[in-house]
């Protein structure tokens, strides 16, 4: 609720013949991942928590990849 996903991605899921819910789920996003699926909601707000938390304090000029392997570093 609230979000601006459907914003954000309603042109690519038109030029690509699918609703931005198709697109999301199982559509070319994720497809295009390594794990063939985009990251949930959940894991994004669980690695925010512990990278902000004292748990990763010892982390420094880190990068952290949610892109479920759709950019493998």
């Amino acid at each position: 609720a609230g979000s601006y996903t459907n914003e954000l991605f309603e042109q690519a899921a038109a030029a690509a013949g699918q609703s931005v819910q198709e697109m999301l789920e199982g559509g070319a996003m994720a497809q295009g991942t390594l794990l063939k699926r985009l990251p949930t909601l959940s894991e994004i707000a669980e690695t925010a928590a512990f990278l902000a938390s004292e748990r990763a304090g010892a982390m420094t000029g880190t990068i952290a990849n949610l892109t479920g392997g759709a950019i493998v570093d």
